[in-house]
Order: structure tokens, then sequence, then C-alpha cells
């Protein structure tokens, strides 16, 4: 399954981004439209599929994927934030062979706005969350300096 979400990672990827960011838009609405156990399924596909894939291309999907996410209300970043969440508790090893300083600069590069609505939603979810020390020490430090978590 996990090769299947690679896929049309990868096809996402690969689309410049005037094609890829209408696409990845009209997947994001659907996902919020995914019962619980959709989504929980969707997100573990792509933590999998997400190191097979290019760092470049990778790097090129995660940006669009972060503006449109800084788009939508705060509800809604913070369901997505609490399912990765629940789904890297569920499975640490899923987030071991990301490329943390490869998606910490795309985080970094986004504009200032951008990182505000991103970081304050993934502040309050954590901060909310029961066993967040368990998904933080999975994390670089670097990358957790860059969210205001450090």
């Amino acid at each position: 399954m996990s090769n299947a979400a690679g896929n049309i990672m990868q096809i996402l990827a690969n689309l410049p981004v005037f094609l890829r960011k209408p696409m990845l838009l009209n997947r994001l609405k659907e996902f919020y439209a995914m019962s619980d156990n959709d989504k929980r399924e969707t997100i573990n596909m792509a933590l999998s599929a997400a190191p097979t894939i290019d760092p470049n291309k990778l790097s090129a999907l995660f940006r669009t994927w972060l503006e449109i996410l800084s788009e939508f209300d705060t509800e809604k970043r913070a369901i997505m934030f609490q399912t990765y969440c629940k789904q890297i508790l569920e499975n640490t090893r899923l987030i071991e062979k990301l490329d943390f300083r490869s998606l910490t600069a795309t985080f970094l590069s986004l504009d200032q706005k951008q990182q505000e609505r991103l970081t304050d939603s993934l502040q309050e979810v954590l901060f909310s969350f029961p066993n967040r020390y368990e998904i933080l020490k999975q994390v670089p430090e670097d990358s957790l300096k860059a969210v205001g978590l450090k």
C-alpha cells in the first residue's frame, strides 16, 4: 500500500507547481471528508512512502503541502497535526528515515505568516497531547527549534 502512496506522492512531486497545488488542494479537501480510520491510514502511507522519494522532489511536495495547509483554518490544521501525532505515536519508526534537515529547511523557506500559522497550530496540538514527549524525542533539536519547541 505504501508503494501506491509513494507513486502518488512521486507523481505530485514531479508536477509543476501550477498543477501540483490545485491537485494537492483537492487531495487535502478529500482528506478532511474521510473517516478517522481512513485519515490515519492515509497519514501512515504518506509517512511510510516519504523516505522513498527523491529529497528534492519531497521538499517541493512538502512545501506545496505546507503552503496549502497554512491557508486552511485552525481547526483543519489541528486535525491534520493530531492525526500525524497519533500515527507517529503508534509507530515512531515511521519518521526514523525522514530527512529532517531538508524538511526543516523547506519549512523555513515559507513566508513568516505561513510559518506562524503552522507553528501556532502545531504547538497547540502538541501542548494538549498527552504523550507529546514521545513524539518530540524523535525529532532533531534543530527542527524543534525551527517550530519554537526548543
